[in-house]
C-alpha cells in the first residue's frame, strides 16, 4: 500500500492509504510453477516488454535488475515473499471542492505510475471512483482549475511529451510538445509549460502557441505566483541558483538568487504572510522568501538593450512642442489642403445619406419618444390573436395614425392587415386585436412586424416573434 501523509504545522496530521494494484496472473503463475531461473526470467522479461516495467511487482523488478549470478540466491531468500504491486505516485495537486475560498474543502489529485489520475475525497481520503481518469502514458505534472462539484479541468503533461485536458469522465489530448515536460501552470485562458530543452512555452486553451522563451540553463521546476491583493498573475521558473519571475506575457519581472541549486519552489500563505515562497534546494535545505509589500513588478529591459543604449533618452515636453510647431509652420499649406479634403468628403457622405433618407421617406420623427407600442400573442395555434396596445405618453393628442402588419405569406395570413387608430388622447392607451393564422404544414414559426404609420411615413416598427404552432389533430 502507498501512504499519503498530510501535515499541519509541520507535523503529521492525517494519512491516506491507496490500495495496492492487482498482480498480473501470468506473473503469479510464473512464480508458482517455474522450473528454472532462466525460464522465470524469460517470462518476466516478456511481460516487461509487453506491459512495461511498472506492470510487474516489486519482487519481479528487483529480480530483473540483478545479474545472472545473483538471481538464484535472491529467489531462494525470497521464496515466501508475497507479490506486491504498489501504486506509485508521480505527481500531485489540489482542487477546491465547492467554493473558491482559502479555508474551503480541498480534494487531493494524484497522478500514478499506473497511468491514472485519482481524486481523493476531502473528508474520507478515499479515491472517488467517478472521478478516476485513465491516461495513455504516465503523468508528470498536474495543474488544476475550477471546482470539483461544479466543473473542473485537470491540465496534465505526460511522460511522452503530450499535453492533455481531463474533465469529469473523459480525457482530451490538446497537443504534442515534442519534448518531455518538467512542469505545467494553468491560468484562466493560458497554459504555461516548461520543457526539458530549457524553454518556457505558453499556449492558449486551443493549443496554439502564444510565445516561447529560452532559459539560460536547465529548468528544475515551475510554479504559479498569484498576488490576489494586486490582481496579478506571474510564473516562477527555477534554473540553477536563480529563480526567474515572468509575467503571463513572457516579460522578465524579477530574479531571486539562492546559495544552492533550487530543487523545487512553492508560493502561498505562511502564517500571516499572504505572499511567501518556500524554496527547497538540492542540498535538502528549506528557505523561506517573504514578498515585500512595496515590491514593484515592472518589466525589466533585456540585458542587450542596457549594454548598448544605456538609459533611454526621452526629450522634454518643451522640445517636443517646438518640433511640432516647426513642422506645422513648414507644412502648413499641405496640412490645410488635407484637412479641407477630408472635410469635403465628410460633407459629401452626409449629403448622400440625406438623399437616401428622403428617397425612402425615413424622416426622423419625435413621435418615437411620445408613443409606446406593446404586443401580446394569444393562443396555441394554428390560429393566434395578436393584441396590440398603443400608448400616448406625451401631453399632446395624435391623429391620423394607423397600424400596419407585415408578414411572410409562406407562414401566416393576417386579417385585418391594417387598423386605423382614432384620436389618441394624452396619457391614454388603445388596444386592437388582429387574427393570425398559421398556414405551414409543420407549424414552423416566423416573425410578424407591426408598423405605426402616419400617411405614407413610417414612425415606429415592432417585431413580434411568433411561437411554434400546435397543429390540429383532427380534420
Amino acid at each position: 500500500m502507498l501512504t499519503v501523509k498530510e501535515c499541519q504545522n509541520l507535523r503529521p496530521f492525517f494519512r491516506a492509504v491507496l490500495p495496492p494494484l492487482p498482480v498480473n496472473a501470468t506473473e503469479r503463475d510464473a512464480w508458482g510453477q517455474y522450473t528454472s531461473v532462466e525460464e522465470l526470467c524469460e517470462i518476466l522479461q516478456n511481460l516487461q516488454m509487453e506491459h512495461g516495467i511498472s506492470s510487474l511487482s516489486l519482487k519481479s523488478q528487483h529480480l530483473l535488475s540483478l545479474g545472472s549470478h545473483e538471481r538464484l540466491s535472491f529467489i531462494n531468500a525470497n521464496k515466501t515473499m508475497t507479490l506486491q504491486r504498489k501504486n506509485l505516485i508521480t505527481c500531485m495537486s489540489t482542487l477546491k471542492k465547492a467554493r473558491q475560498e482559502e479555508m474551503a474543502l480541498t480534494c487531493l489529485v494524484l497522478g500514478t505510475e499506473n497511468k491514472e489520475l485519482i481524486v481523493l475525497h476531502p473528508e474520507t481520503f478515499t479515491p472517488i471512483d467517478e472521478a478516476k481518469l485513465t491516461l495513455t502514458d504516465v503523468p508528470v505534472s498536474i495543474s488544476t482549475s475550477g471546482l470539483f462539484d461544479i466543473d473542473y479541468t485537470l491540465t496534465t503533461t505526460l511522460r511522452n511529451g503530450h499535453l492533455v485536458l481531463g474533465r469529469r469522465g473523459w480525457v482530451s489530448p490538446l497537443l504534442n510538445m515534442g519534448k518531455p515536460a518538467i512542469g505545467v501552470v494553468c491560468l484562466d485562458t493560458q497554459i504555461i509549460v516548461a520543457l526539458m530543452d530549457s524553454t518556457l512555452n505558453c499556449f492558449n486553451d486551443k493549443g496554439r502557441r502564444l510565445w516561447r522563451l529560452e532559459i539560460s540553463g536547465p529548468i528544475s521546476c515551475v510554479e504559479r505566483i498569484q498576488l490576489k491583493n494586486k490582481n496579478l498573475d506571474m510564473v516562477g521558473v527555477a534554473c540553477g541558483q536563480t529563480i526567474y519571475i515572468y509575467s503571463v506575457a513572457g516579460e522578465l519581472l524579477d530574479q531571486v538568487k539562492c546559495i544552492e541549486n533550487v530543487s523545487t519552489i512553492y508560493f502561498g500563505q505562511y502564517g500571516r504572510e499572504m505572499n511567501s515562497m518556500a524554496v527547497i534546494t538540492a542540498g535538502g535545505s528549506i528557505h523561506l522568501k517573504i514578498l515585500k509589500r512595496t515590491a514593484d513588478f515592472t518589466p525589466q529591459l533585456p540585458s542587450e538593450a542596457k549594454s548598448i543604449g544605456g538609459k533611454i533618452q526621452i526629450p522634454k515636453k518643451t522640445k517636443l512642442f517646438v518640433d511640432q510647431t516647426m513642422r506645422e509652420r513648414e507644412n502648413s499649406i499641405a496640412m490645410h489642403r488635407t484637412f479641407q479634403k477630408y472635410l469635403f468628403h465628410q460633407k459629401l457622405d452626409t449629403a448622400r445619406q440625406l438623399v437616401q433618407v428622403l428617397a425612402k421617406k425615413q424622416i426622423p420623427s419625435t413621435l418615437n419618444d411620445t408613443v409606446k407600442l406593446s404586443a401580446q400573442v394569444l393562443g396555441l395555434g394554428p390560429t393566434f390573436k395578436i393584441q396590440v396596445g398603443i400608448y400616448n405618453i406625451s401631453s399632446d393628442a395624435h391623429t391620423g395614425l394607423g397600424l400596419f402588419f407585415h408578414w411572410d405569406d409562406k407562414f401566416y395570413q393576417v386579417h385585418p392587415a391594417y387598423i386605423h387608430v382614432p384620436l389618441l388622447t394624452p396619457s391614454s392607451e388603445l388596444k386592437f386585436v388582429t387574427k393570425v393564422e398559421c398556414v405551414t404544414a409543420n407549424g414552423m414559426a416566423d416573425v410578424v412586424k407591426v408598423i405605426v404609420v402616419k400617411g405614407t411615413q413610417t414612425l415606429l416598427v415592432a417585431i413580434i416573434n411568433m411561437p411554434p404552432s400546435e397543429m390540429t389533430l383532427f380534420e
